[in-house]
């Protein structure tokens, strides 16, 4: 058996491990092999992670804006102070800021305490 730790400087992402069957099947050269192999591959899940998470960040965006405009619609209130709301009811209730804007475009309102 050969493994190679998966991480990168802010992430771990587990081990990749080679195995044979026949005694001493891995050599110097295997290795070097895996441990370029390996190097790889933290890249790409690194990268893989960085997409995903940009993503999740463009859709909360797009939803807290939404959850703004509702808030602001609704009272009759400037952005920020619609922003300040959803900000301070995330807080409050330790809740994620985008569930609570997935909960203000659902209901329609911030939901009642």
């Amino acid at each position: 058996m050969m493994g190679f730790l998966l991480l990168t400087e802010h992430e771990d992402f587990g081990v990749l491990s080679f195995y044979s069957c026949r005694p001493g099947a891995f050599t110097e050269e295997s290795e070097r092999a895996g441990a370029l192999l390996a190097s790889q591959s933290e890249v790409a899940l690194s990268a893989a992670r960085t997409h995903a998470q940009m993503e999740q960040a463009l859709a909360s965006r797009h939803q807290i804006g939404q959850a703004m405009g509702i808030l602001m619609a609704r009272h009759h209130i400037p952005e920020d102070e619609a922003f300040n709301a959803l900000r301070r009811y995330s807080q409050d209730n330790n809740i994620k800021l985008r569930e609570v804007a997935l909960l203000v475009c659902e209901q329609g309102a911030l939901p009642q305490r």
